[in-house]
């Protein structure tokens, strides 16, 4: 992530992406940067604009009007008035965000997403899904079980899925990054299955308990060192870590819930051109969720 730059936040006028202000307007502040908010309409490039010039030109000066005093309204809203630059542009929403993150040097990009059935339903053609898998910048997205509370929110719990592979660890200075401005506590997580459900049909009974205590040791020792590592590299900051056993999308999501976690950050790489997570089909899980997630693209874990 770069040490500098604003915070890009796509809005359409709805109350679904809006959803987002609360946690882009409290990164903001910790971070001690800007929001942009960036608005995309189709404009008039058809055969409207080509057989009617004149009308062509009224409309997108109407449009530019309206959408300029809606996030201006925004603006007030969240009281950045000073701290909040407006982008309205036309064409087509996935580019001209990307253009504006290029612009801009914008650090995050924090958007909602109705997550309708997971991502395998809005990972395709929407403008959210579109800009997951080009992004190179990393995205926080709010899933539809997101609720803040209010227009001002606190993220003081952290939380880091590992599994082990260097991708899923690039999440890791991201995190630090945000935690410690934040002041918030930082959980590492590794999710490990029971025996029985990792070797369904090919371990014999007698062995299951044994290998059920090394899979735990394994990962206990695993975290330690990654605890270590990160405690060394960021003095101040809250670091705990934990094992949790079972499917692992389960133990995430219930410590999500239990413990209160505001915001979850982890790893993502493209396979096929889906945005895919270093869990697997757990960021998908993760997005069903009801806390926001940062979303580490490939660029970001290649620095790591």
């Amino acid at each position: 992530m770069r040490e500098q730059g604003p915070i890009i936040v796509p809005l359409d006028g709805s109350e679904l992406a809006e959803a987002a202000l609360p946690y882009a307007a409290a990164l903001a502040e910790a971070l001690h940067t800007h929001l942009v908010l960036v608005t995309v309409w189709e404009g008039t490039e058809s055969e409207l604009g080509t057989t009617f010039p004149a009308m062509a030109m009224d409309i997108e000066k109407s449009a530019t009007n309206y959408f300029t005093t809606y996030l201006d309204g925004i603006r007030s809203r969240y009281g950045r008035a000073d701290q909040t630059r407006d982008i309205v542009r036309m064409g087509d929403a996935n580019e001209e965000i990307l253009k504006a993150i290029d612009e801009t040097g914008a650090r995050l990009l924090v958007m909602a997403t109705h997550g309708r059935s997971g991502m395998g339903r809005w990972i395709y053609g929407s403008t959210a899904g579109r800009l997951l898998r080009t992004s190179h910048i990393p995205v926080v997205v709010v899933g539809p079980h997101v609720a803040a509370r209010s227009d001002k929110i606190a993220m003081k719990h952290l939380m880091v899925p590992l599994d082990g592979s260097p991708l899923s660890e690039a999440a890791l200075p991201v995190a630090a990054a945000i935690a410690a401005p934040l002041g918030a506590k930082l959980s590492l997580v590794r999710g490990v299955r029971w025996a029985v459900q990792a070797y369904p049909y090919s371990l014999p009974d007698a062995y299951i308990p044994q290998i059920d205590d090394e899979l735990e040791a394994g990962a206990k020792a695993y975290l330690r060192r990654i605890e270590g590592e990160v405690r060394g590299a960021n003095k101040q900051l809250d670091v705990d870590a934990f094992v949790v056993r079972g499917a692992v999308a389960d133990g995430l999501m219930d410590v999500v819930e239990k413990q209160s976690v505001d915001m979850v950050v982890m790893t993502t790489h493209a396979r096929a051109g889906i945005a895919r997570a270093a869990l697997g089909s757990t960021a998908d899980r993760m997005l069903q969720g009801k806390a926001p997630v940062l979303l580490v693209p490939p660029a970001e874990a290649a620095k790591a």
